[in-house]
């Protein structure tokens, strides 16, 4: 007799469950239509968002030990023609890694009052996962999200029960799985994750989009990942087809992240538009110089390296990127890289300026490549002047940083040279550490214009329509600096939303409140309208009229 009520238990819980999940009604929801996204009653939807921070990078515990936002202003993002929030998630606003598993309530009923508020005001939510359990993502320190089976575990679960509360609320739009993904050991990684975290959702709401974003870079991956630099997870499976790729785009960096204390633009400034700043289109690999002597095998102190004269004497050399090799260091050995100036001179060596500063203590605008997989590019502490520093270990095959962020435009009648501090420790007898410039060549030069950000953007568009699925902008912006001093950074906010108009591309801006790069340039307490960035609030405003098709808002139901 007990068996049987427990069997008739058990059948009554699985019938309520599946009755709970066939009772939401799709027709209340933003929904994807091929490429497109559409409004409840069928009408084509773009989204234009801007980002809520929600201080993640401060590892918040509890909505009340950080001050954001209120929910009015939820009012204030309508008045500037914004359509949609991507709202930033730290994970341990709803578990501790303490008690994993036992999730906040305090941390849901925040989530709770934002839904209501973005209600209020007919604009949509994007739950984005902008730190999850193993660690924040885009300076490349959450390899423990990836090593760590049981950080994997928690986020699946996490994600599953966020999907499991809020299967019927359509004023949530959908949710981003992990923002700026950084996989240790090549794309393959992303793509097994990414398809767990889909799978676990699509078993409690089978409504909602799914954003699945490429990954920002890769710390190990094959030459042919490397050259296309999409990094997007292939052959996703998901019944319920609400798919959409997502991507971020901050070009030119130079000028978007100037005077960025994390960056290697830290005291540089730059212009937009600016003709004399050239970027090369479709930049293939072809050939390097050196530019240093190598580093001892073993342990070495710090070490000036450098100094060497290079030229651009190769017709199709377009351009060149300060490169360091690290080739062989084998499985213990270790390299650090304090700092690394890039320096031109017209005069033959009589006399050089400085053209950049890699800082060593920041990763971005770094590309790791390895030739065999082996090895891996992290920030680790206990070396150099700065708190963390940049660390190459354990590659097998050759290997290369190649820093991005400071192009050398070849030119002949110009001779480079590159200088910074290395220290290893193990390294290898029959390792190659060394300065490099590597040169790439390519299609054609495209200054520092809209023609370049279309020719930048135009790849994402291609493949996603390849792809058959909508494309949503998850970030873009500017640093505060760009603002100031007629740099041209409302230029580059026109251009931008002029072309992902007229390619009816849902976007993002980054953000609503930070002192970098927010619409309210305050860091403390919450969104003070006495520190709006006004001249870029009226833009908004103004470029996301409903005279520029902007009628199409999210409706609440």
């Amino acid at each position: 007799m007990k068996r049987i009520l427990l069997l008739c238990l058990l059948v009554s819980f699985v019938i309520s469950c599946y009755c709970e999940s066939a009772s939401v009604d799709s027709s209340r929801f933003i929904q994807v239509d091929g490429t497109m996204f559409r409004t409840p009653d069928g009408r084509p939807w773009i989204g234009r968002g801007v980002a809520f921070g929600n201080s993640v990078w401060n590892n918040p515990s509890e909505a009340t030990s950080f001050k954001h936002h209120r929910m009015e202003d939820y009012g204030r993002v309508k008045a500037m023609g914004f359509n949609s929030v991507r709202f930033y998630i730290n994970y341990a606003l709803f578990e501790s890694d303490s008690r994993p598993g036992q999730y906040r309530e305090q941390g849901f009923s925040w989530l709770d009052q934002n839904i209501a508020a973005a209600r209020d005001q007919g604009v949509g939510l994007i739950l984005n996962m902008h730190y999850p359990q193993g660690g924040f993502q885009s300076n490349g320190a959450g390899d423990a999200l990836w090593n760590s089976k049981k950080n994997q575990d928690r986020l699946v679960a996490l994600w599953k029960e966020i999907a499991k509360r809020y299967r019927g609320e359509p004023v949530i739009i959908g949710y981003g799985l992990v923002n700026e993904p950084v996989p240790v050991h090549g794309i393959e990684e992303w793509e097994a994750l990414a398809q767990r975290l889909i799978t676990a959702i699509r078993e409690v709401d089978a409504h909602h989009i799914i954003f699945v974003e490429r990954a920002i870079w890769l710390k190990s991956g094959s030459s042919n990942e490397i050259s296309s630099r999409l990094f997007f997870p292939k052959g996703l499976s998901d019944p319920s087809r609400q798919l959409a790729l997502e991507f971020h785009f901050y070009e030119p960096m130079g000028f978007t992240h100037q005077n960025t204390s994390w960056t290697g633009w830290k005291g540089l400034y730059a212009s937009y538009p600016d003709e004399g700043r050239i970027e090369v289109e479709d930049a293939q690999w072809a050939g390097f110089a050196s530019a240093s002597q190598a580093l001892p095998a073993g342990n070495t102190s710090w070490r000036e390296l450098g100094g060497i004269p290079v030229t651009c004497d190769n017709p199709s050399y377009l351009v060149a990127y300060p490169t360091v090799q690290t080739q062989g260091l084998g499985a213990k050995g270790r390299v650090w890289i304090e700092e690394l100036r890039v320096e031109a001179s017209s005069d033959g060596g009589v006399t050089w300026s400085q053209l950049g500063l890699i800082d060593g203590s920041s990763l971005s605008g770094c590309d790791f490549w390895s030739s065999d997989g082996s090895g891996s590019l992290s920030l680790t502490h206990g070396k150099g002047k700065n708190d963390k520093t940049i660390t190459v270990s354990g590659t097998g095959g050759d290997a290369n940083i190649t820093f991005r962020g400071i192009p050398i435009l070849c030119d002949k009648n110009q001779t480079y040279r590159l200088t910074g501090r290395l220290s290893g420790e193990s390294v290898s007898k029959t390792a190659m550490v060394r300065f490099r410039l590597d040169f790439y060549s390519g299609k054609s030069l495209t200054a520092w214009n809209k023609r370049y950000l279309e020719s930048r953007l135009a790849s994402y568009i291609t493949y996603a329509r390849q792809q058959g699925v909508p494309l949503y902008l998850g970030e873009f912006g500017l640093a505060s600096d760009a603002f100031r001093e007629q740099r041209g950074g409302l230029n580059w906010v026109e251009d931008m939303l002029d072309i992902l108009v007229s390619n009816n591309m849902s976007y993002n801006y980054h953000t609503w409140k930070e002192s970098a790069f927010g619409i309210y340039q305050n860091d403390s307490d919450y969104a003070d309208p006495s520190q709006v960035n006004s001249p870029l609030e009226q833009a908004f405003i103004r470029m996301q009229s409903p005279e520029r098709g902007s009628a199409s808002l999210f409706s609440a139901p």
